[in-house]
């Protein structure tokens, strides 16, 4: 299978991506709650981007593109308001960082898009054993190779 097109951007750029736990504020424990997170977050509209991960324990969020770190970080600080602001509405923490210490993966559903279901009917149980969360920081580069 061949490689995608190196997706070229203006040098030094910054923007992030963050895969965020959906936690019960009573137990810690991960909840299904992002179809109702998404909900509110759409009627409310975020500063960012906001959309689903594979299981409904997680969402993903990312920035703009950015030309300095102030105006990222004032973004990223908007939105983890909005984000504290809505999980309180429905008693859910919003966490990241690496693996959930306790979840029974078994528990885990796969939020319903057509992607999410094929990906988990090719894949199996592992789908929902994929509960990481990870922070990508990306740097702008003009080819490739600069990249490398």
């Amino acid at each position: 299978m061949p490689l995608e097109t190196f997706k070229t951007s203006e040098p030094l750029t910054l923007g992030v991506e963050l895969e965020l736990q959906l936690v019960s504020r009573t137990d810690l424990d991960l909840v299904h709650a992002s179809p109702d997170l998404l909900e509110l977050l759409d009627k409310r509209g975020f500063p960012g981007n906001v959309v689903p991960e594979i299981t409904e324990s997680m969402i993903e969020i990312s920035t703009g593109i950015h030309h300095d770190a102030d105006t990222l970080l004032t973004q990223l600080r908007a939105m983890r308001d909005a984000l504290v602001s809505a999980g309180e509405r429905l008693n859910v923490g919003v966490c990241g960082g690496g693996t959930h210490p306790f979840q029974n993966w078994s528990e885990r559903r796969i939020f319903p898009k057509p992607r999410f279901k094929e990906v988990s009917q090719l894949y199996g149980y592992l789908a929902k054993q994929f509960t990481i969360f990870g922070q990508h920081i990306h740097i702008g580069c003009e080819s490739g190779d600069q990249a490398m």
